[in-house]
């Protein structure tokens, strides 16, 4: 499964206290060109090095086709850096990273969920990228400063984006023209093609609630009912998540599912399922993101296939054209690195070559979403479903949020919000009710 199913799978957070264990427990060292290296630095950034880098995923050749290329490109232009690349499911991954932290044995460079790299940060563990930033300046101004601005906390920049997640509804135009239906851009329109497909039976969107976690498309729909307007004050325990604007937005979910939106077996469905039935051309939309390209690429459909945001709402709250293209997840760096010229040297060219046009290339190449901004080129008929997101991607006035709203919570209330959704989605809960799940978990 791809990097963004296993952010998606929870925001774990570190069940111990990270500030009393090991030994770098000062403040964060930075990642600077003026650090204080032997007086033979130049001869030790020319020696043979290893970097440790550690991913979420058990096969990165396979599972992470662009990291793996990057990892190669980067050792033919560095032949003297050699990368151990390593990789777990992401839940092992996790426990991995938690225990070397604890044991001050953290690989130099390592893929971490937002919360558990915040511990880890203010137990001093990670490198802080700020100067590198400040000296390559080049990186930072073709970045998106919200994907940067996630990953500081406590005056440093513990991160950044190790890709963007990029969320919405896959669609299947020859659907929708086969019955005569609008691609909907509103509510309504959406509702409206939601009956006419159930008349037909024909599913709507394609969902499988045993993977609570596939709620991508509907979290960026809850941003459109001010989510990151009011989470502050909900956190602040000054407002309760069941709340009028949200529950215009759970009553929005429950009328779907009235309609005959989803899958009538979603309860049992999972979520590789409901990608095998949109990929089938049995259903009209899939709530996905862009680590499913390539297989809708190879897909009968694929000539056929666009992605959108999801509708926008005439009673939703703020700016509605919301485009859910944020940093999923950031790459980090153990502070440790610091303390070797050579392996600093190497950390800070891996970074440098990770964020540059020849990585972003080499992302392209394998339709994941640059996190800086390409200016190569893209073949469309060779590509057609890429092109289509990367089309999503650029389209003028849309606002980026500065993050998919379930990483803004604990692991307990992320886990409740997406069951929450589901609950309606199933039927099992009512709006009202499915909002005081959150709540519990948040208060």
């Amino acid at each position: 499964m791809r990097k963004v199913l296993s952010i998606a799978l929870a925001s774990l957070m570190l069940a111990t206290g990270l500030a009393g264990c090991g030994k770098n427990t000062s403040e964060g060292e930075k990642l600077s060109s003026d650090a204080k290296a032997p007086s033979d630095a130049k001869t030790d950034s020319q020696k043979a090095v290893t970097l440790f880098i550690s991913m979420h995923v058990a096969n990165v050749k396979d599972q992470e086709p662009y990291m793996y290329g990057i990892v190669q490109k980067f050792q033919e232009k560095y032949p003297n850096i050699k990368v151990e690349l390593q990789g777990d499911d992401t839940d092992t991954h996790v426990k991995k990273m938690k225990m070397a932290a604890q044991a001050n044995q953290l690989p130099d460079i390592f893929w971490m969920l937002p919360a558990p790299a915040k511990e880890m940060n203010k137990a001093g563990m990670l490198l802080d990228l700020a100067e590198f930033l400040k000296n390559n300046n080049d990186i930072t101004t073709s970045m998106d400063p919200k994907l940067i601005q996630g990953y500081q906390d406590g005056g440093k920049q513990f991160g950044l984006p190790y890709q963007a997640l990029v969320t919405g509804l896959w669609y299947n135009k020859a659907i929708f023209d086969q019955y005569k239906v609008k691609v909907p851009e509103t509510y309504d329109e959406l509702l409206a093609a939601a009956k006419v497909f159930k008349n037909n039976n024909v599913v709507t969107i394609a969902k499988g609630a045993k993977d609570s976690f596939s709620t991508w498309a509907f979290l960026g729909m809850l941003t459109r009912y001010g989510f990151f307007n009011k989470i502050d004050n909900i956190h602040a325990g000054k407002e309760k998540f069941n709340n009028p604007d949200f529950l215009k937005f759970y009553q929005k979910i429950d009328e779907l599912r009235t309609a005959g939106a989803f899958p009538e077996n979603v309860s049992t469905l999972s979520y590789f399922q409901a990608v095998e039935m949109f990929t089938a051309g049995k259903a009209a939309m899939l709530d996905a993101g862009v680590w499913e390209t390539k297989k809708i690429e190879a897909s009968p459909i694929a000539k056929h296939v666009g992605f959108s945001w999801g509708p926008t709402f005439s009673d939703g709250v703020g700016n509605q054209k919301v485009a859910m293209v944020v940093g999923a997840a950031p790459l980090v760096a153990s502070a440790s690195v610091n303390k070797d010229a050579a392996k600093l040297d190497a950390v800070t060219k891996f970074f440098q070559y990770f964020y540059s046009q020849e990585g972003a290339a080499v992302m392209a190449e394998n339709e994941a979403p640059p996190v800086v901004k390409y200016t190569g080129k893209v073949d469309k008929d060779k590509y057609p479903v890429y092109s289509a997101v990367l089309e999503q991607m650029n389209l003028p006035d849309w606002e980026r949020p500065v993050a998919q709203p379930d990483l803004v919570l604990s692991e307990a209330a992320a886990n409740a919000l997406n069951d929450s959704i589901y609950g309606v989605i199933n039927g099992i809960f009512k709006p009202s009710d499915a909002m005081n799940l959150v709540d519990k978990k948040l208060h």
